[in-house]
């Protein structure tokens, strides 16, 4: 593990990114990847940066492409096509439309099919808190889990997440439906290191805590067996029913590309129906109650998810965000390819 500072981080992807897209939608989305990371969000950060360009060459992801189309709409539900554009940007452009029809209408659901990986879900729920509303984001993935009752890759490791407006910092759930997302597993397996408990299937079949052996095989299982089985039907069903988009089984394979996702952003105003001050001091007992419970042995007790962020922002701000050394490597050699095709051109 080495550390890298968040600004060289960005300038570096930059570079890379320049290639396929003007300068400033390749900064925007070197500090989305650098941000993610920034936020201790490892798995959906600056380790997807090679993939990304890896989907840009091989054309699952059209860089061209940084704005979703608008298909459908009613009232305060709208749906958009992203037309396999670049995921993070698209999503953001998503987030944005959902905050406005929220504050005008109280509540409000944008819809969008045929997205690439909008890397971190939390991303989009946290717009939304920040903005002073709930949100809601999930979306759908490639079949890289095992619906309970099979060993076969059949359903997608979907990710949800839930953000709760706050004035001591945003609140933010950010979870997939396995106990390790895909990205986890990759960092895990670089560093070669076990995970703490099984989180899939080897070739053989057999139940295993060795990161390499599950992504050899394709085979995560869902987290609760069959409840986080469920979940994960149920946000594949739901977000290709409101977007009119794929499913898990049309996107295939993770051995296909993960290309055309659909996804759902949901924005609640709460502000507009309940006195947000009182609302406010009850979450903030609730949560003092929760950091008052005696912790059990080796834990740091309980915590509210996302109250650690600002500090995990600070710390990886003076310290260097931590990144495999073949992930760093990886970044810099895009970076090196970048430049050697411009200087080609004189």
């Amino acid at each position: 593990m080495m550390y890298v500072h968040y600004e060289q981080a960005v300038e570096a992807m930059t570079k890379g990114l320049s290639r396929f897209m003007c300068s400033e939608n390749a900064k925007h989305f070197a500090e989305i990847f650098a941000g993610n990371s920034l936020d201790g969000i490892y798995s959906h950060g600056m380790n997807r940066y090679p993939r990304y360009i890896s989907d840009m060459e091989s054309g699952i992801c059209d860089p061209g492409v940084t704005e979703a189309e608008k298909v459908g709409g009613y009232g305060a539900l709208e749906v958009y096509d992203a037309h396999f554009g670049v995921g993070p940007l698209i999503a953001e452009q998503m987030t944005a439309r959902a905050i406005e029809l929220a504050k005008a209408h109280g509540i409000a659901c944008v819809a969008l099919r045929n997205n690439s990986h909008w890397l971190r879900a939390g991303r989009y729920g946290l717009m939304m808190a920040d903005a002073g509303l709930m949100g809601i984001c999930f979306t759908n993935t490639c079949m890289n889990l095992t619906a309970w009752g099979t060993l076969e890759p059949s359903t997608g490791n979907n990710p949800i997440t839930f953000a709760i407006p706050r004035e001591k910092g945003s609140l933010v759930m950010d979870m997939a439906v396995s106990q390790y997302a895909y990205g986890k597993l990759e960092i895990m397996a670089q560093e070669g290191k076990m995970l703490d408990m099984p989180c899939g299937y080897d070739m053989e079949g057999r139940l295993t805590c060795d990161p390499k052996a599950i992504i050899e095989s394709g085979k995560m299982s869902p987290m609760a067996m069959w409840k986080g089985s469920a979940l994960s039907i149920m946000l594949d069903l739901c977000a290709s029913m409101l977007s009119a988009g794929r499913t898990s089984r049309v996107i295939g394979l993770p051995a296909d590309g993960e290309k055309g996702m659909s996804q759902a952003f949901i924005a609640i105003h709460p502000a507009a129906v309940v006195d947000m001050k009182a609302v406010q001091a009850q979450m903030e007992e609730t949560i003092d109650f929760l950091h008052s419970l005696p912790p059990m042995a080796g834990s740091r007790g309980v915590h509210a998810p996302g109250e650690g962020l600002d500090r995990t922002r600070a710390k990886n701000r003076e310290n260097g965000i931590p990144v495999t050394e073949e992930t760093w490597a990886r970044i810099l050699q895009a970076e090196k390819e970048n430049v050697q095709k411009i200087a080609s051109k004189f």
